[in-house]
């Protein structure tokens, strides 16, 4: 099937994150920006940008990609483990994605940092359920308490028995024993993880993600401030999605981690809400996913020769807001307005194309490298 042969492209301005889908970490050229989402008909199906850099979408199965491009190993790997997703979210990708790079399907460098993103995140689990109980124990016990680091021998026999007299006295307030409260931290452990808890939060990804998205909003609006030519206008237009995705961001930030300020409050809650809960706390992830490309592209261009060449991959893969984050964070969004200096790039110009495409899935898989 060639392109012209191609079912129609369709617009896209998704209204849920879930229709937006999430970004696919594919290597082949042609896949980037690719999006998996629900299909109607069950199983996941994908969103690929159309190849002539407008503004519009395929909606395709595997089958239709295969027919649009030669996908790498890789993708084709990739791809069999999103299909097997029970539920498509960016935890879920990144999960997937992962266990592709552990298997050497990126090279040698991406497995190494996939090895490492899988530890990583183990550790800061367990931190992220260590700090909820030390959030209860001083809301429900208020005492001086270590601020980090390694506790001596010591202050871990005062911390535990510090904790177990708070989970105690919690306990019927909860309704449930002590036990099932300590169960209860362990499940909301992996929920918290990513948006940290107490001074976790410095740390977390999200808060890591939003740092170099704020990075990128700082260099784009520099770049066209000082560029006043079509360089420069893509750049505007990535500042300003990156502005209001960092706004959106911030404000979901801030309601998730006035979740744990309240650690007898949410407590009581999870039995019952634990379902709406997560959904909050995964929403700076939703905001954020598909940004880290666009991050690394732009970290990864060391001059200026190399951004300008880069700002119109960049410009294709600004993820769209849905409108749905204007319920989550009460206020209009004006995604036309931002995006409407997105660069049509003509087919026979395409920089996915032609002989470049062995160096950009080269390139690809060392941002795999550095994803986190």
């Amino acid at each position: 099937m060639s392109v012209l042969n191609m079912p129609l492209v369709q617009s896209y301005h998704p209204t849920t994150f879930l229709e937006r889908g999430v970004a696919v970490p594919f290597t082949t050229p042609l896949l980037g920006g690719a999006r998996a989402r629900p299909a109607e008909r069950g199983g996941p199906e994908l969103i690929v940008p159309s190849p002539s850099g407008g503004r519009g979408v395929y909606i395709l199965a595997w089958s239709g990609v295969r027919e649009l491009c030669k996908p790498t190993v890789h993708d084709s790997r990739l791809n069999h483990k999103v299909n097997a997703l029970a539920s498509v979210t960016p935890y879920s990708i990144r999960k997937a994605a992962r266990e592709v790079a552990a298997e050497g399907l990126a090279g040698r460098e991406a497995l190494a940092a996939a090895q490492a993103g899988r530890d990583n995140e183990q550790e800061e689990i367990l931190l992220t359920n260590f700090l909820l109980l030390l959030a209860l124990v001083e809301q429900v016990e208020p005492g001086e308490t270590a601020n980090g680091g390694a506790l001596r021998p010591q202050e871990k026999a005062l911390l535990e028995a510090r904790a177990k007299r708070a989970i105690a006295r919690i306990s019927p307030r909860v309704g449930r024993s002590p036990e099932a409260i300590a169960s209860m931290l362990e499940d909301m452990a992996p929920v918290f993880a990513a948006i940290g808890v107490g001074r976790q939060t410095g740390h977390a990804r999200c808060t890591r993600a939003l740092e170099a998205l704020r990075r990128l909003h700082a260099e784009t609006t520099a770049w066209s401030q000082s560029y006043r030519d079509e360089s420069g206008a893509q750049a505007d237009m990535i500042a300003r999605v990156a502005e209001l995705t960092i706004s959106c961001t911030e404000t979901t930030l801030d309601e998730a981690h006035a979740l744990t300020a309240n650690m007898p409050g949410i407590l009581t809650r999870w039995s019952s809400e634990a379902a709406a809960i997560r959904k909050l706390t995964v929403r700076p992830e939703w905001l954020l996913d598909g940004w880290e490309q666009v991050c690394l592209l732009w970290g990864s261009s060391g001059t200026d020769a190399a951004r300008r060449a880069v700002l119109a991959e960049m410009a294709l893969l600004v993820p769209i807001i849905p409108r749905e984050a204007s319920d989550w964070v009460g206020m209009p969004i004006d995604m036309d307005g931002a995006m409407r200096f997105r660069r049509t790039v003509s087919l026979n110009e395409d920089w996915r194309t032609g002989s470049a495409v062995f160096e950009l899935i080269a390139r690809n898989e060392q941002l795999r490298a550095l994803a986190a």
